[in-house]
Parts: C-alpha cells; structure tokens; sequence
C-alpha cells in the first residue's frame, strides 16, 4: 500500500463539488500588508495591490468565477482595478477564466512563452485537460510571453519570473519583495508542484519529454536558494494558507512569514517525487484514485 503524498497527490474536489463549484468557495483574507488570498478551497489565487492597481497571481477554473468576483469585491476593491493576470502554467485550474476576467476588466495576461506555445500548438490536448474540468474553459494568447528572468512592474511591486519546469513543460515560479514594518521581506511561489503527470505513464499520456521527470528535479534546485520569507502555494493546500489565516486571528506573530518554510517545502517535494518514481504503475494508480482534498483539511475547514 503505498503512502499518500497529501500536498502532492489526487487533490482535485469530489464530484458533488465539480457539480456545485460554490461547496469550495470561502471567504477572502489578507495575508500580509497588500498582498490577499481570493481564491477556493482547490485553486489558490493571490490579490496584490500595487498602488496603481491590481495584479492577479493566477485564477481559477471558469467553475470558481463567480468566487473569485465575490471575494475580491469583499475586499472592497474593484473588479476594474484588476491591471495585470500573471498565470504560473498552462492548466486550467489556473486559467480558466481569464477570458472571462478579460472580457470584464481588458486586464494585461501574462503566462511563460514556453507553455503559452504548447497550448497554441497543441490545441486538442488543450480541449480534452479543459473540457475535463467543465465546459466554459478556454485557453488563451498572452499578451505577454515570459521568459526566464523577465520582470513584471505595476506599482509597487517588481515580481521576478523563473522558468521551473516539470510540472508542465514552462512553468514559472514568481518572487518579490515588499516593505513590512520597516523591513523589506521575499515573497515567494513554486509555479506547479504536482508529480501525477510526470510517472512514465502520465509523460506520455500528456506528451510531456522524457527527460521531465530528471528536469523536475533541476527545477527544484534552481530555486532552492531563493529567500523566501513567506511563501506561498498555486494551491492553498501547498502552503497551508487556510491553516495558516486560522492562527493568525488568535496569534500574536504572523504565521505566513517564515523563512524556513520554503526549505521544508522544496525538501517533502524532491524527497516525495524520488518515492513515487520507485512505485509500480498499479502503486500510482492508486495513489491517484481517489481525491484527498477534503482528507487533508479535515474538520479545520
């Protein structure tokens, strides 16, 4: 019976939330000074407010629009303000609706050119992972393409793209920096964490390079070095950030600054992936039967 890579394993809702999208919706919530969480129990996506306006860290599938348009206004900003959506990789959980964000706010896109060329050129592919997910999915043409080292700058904030592929073949990871009481502190995101598509079985079911699985793991060490002081998850359960907005209603410090989080985290991704390379075909497959999202958070939520 092989373990269960929580954080990394078959995280998708159950059916009767992809039916009734609005069982994963949750209130939003301020992580630290501008920076807020307006995303779902499934789909992280992260408000910065830049002074000049607003920059979306990803977004979630069409399903989670309506949430999403919900806990930004709760937060009594403006959809208009939205200036900027920077999405981390091509899959819908985290593009779904940008066309739908755009047709409302004629907001600025921006996604890796490596994986914005695969989506083009991959157009079939593209529809099958969309429609899997519902059917008011669609791609999208940047209007940026990114490459490694390109920096984004609205405002305040100059956000720092690093090409960390694996998870697809053009992720991007994105860094910042921000003033907090005086100090300055290191934001920080892995841009696609999850190893199911990358067993030998999943490369050649997403038309993924062979070499994937050993560029995975380069990816890693590219970006272990950052320092990140808080960090945060393309999925909430990444990063704990539900667990972590719970402490902070009763906890003096703020527990999304933690400089020792993002070794923890980069250290249970390589050391989960290593194990799960070692398992048979029918060990992954169960790995991946059934969902663990709600297993992984409990009664806390």
């Amino acid at each position: 019976m092989p373990v269960k890579f929580i954080r990394f394993g078959n995280m998708f809702p159950l059916e009767d939330a992809k039916e009734h999208p609005y069982l994963i919706d949750r209130d939003p919530f301020k992580i630290i000074d501008n920076l807020y969480y307006v995303g779902n129990l499934w789909c992280a996506s992260h408000l910065i407010d830049t002074g000049e306006g607003l920059v979306l860290l990803d977004v979630p599938c069409a399903s989670g629009y309506p949430g999403l348009l919900y806990n930004i206004q709760k937060l009594g900003f403006k959809i208009d303000d939205v200036k900027y959506i920077v999405v981390s990789h091509a899959h819908t959980d985290h593009y779904g609706c940008v066309k739908a964000l755009v047709h409302r706010t004629h907001a600025k896109t921006f996604l890796g050119r490596v994986d914005a060329d695969d989506m083009l050129n991959n157009p079939e592919r593209t529809k099958r992972l969309d429609l899997g997910l519902g059917v008011y999915n669609e791609p999208f043409i940047p209007d940026v393409k990114l490459e490694d080292g390109d920096v984004i700058e609205l405002g305040n904030l100059k956000m720092r793209c690093v090409l960390t592929p694996g998870h697809t073949i053009g992720v991007m990871s994105h860094f910042w920096d921000m003033k907090h009481e005086g100090k300055n502190l290191h934001v920080g995101i892995y841009g696609g964490s999850g190893y199911g598509s990358l067993s030998n079985e999943g490369l050649k079911k997403f038309g993924l390079p062979a070499n994937m699985q050993e560029v995975f793991l380069q990816s890693i060490d590219k970006v272990w070095n950052e320092p990140v002081d808080v960090m945060l998850g393309n999925h909430p359960f990444h990063s704990d950030e539900f667990q972590k907005h719970k402490r902070s209603l009763t906890e003096k410090n703020n527990p999304f600054i933690d400089p020792s989080e993002w070794h923890r985290f980069l250290n249970e991704l390589r050391t989960g992936f290593k194990e799960f390379l070692k398992y048979t075909p029918d060990q992954m497959r169960e790995l991946f039967a059934e969902s663990h999202l709600m297993e992984y958070y409990g009664d806390e939520i």
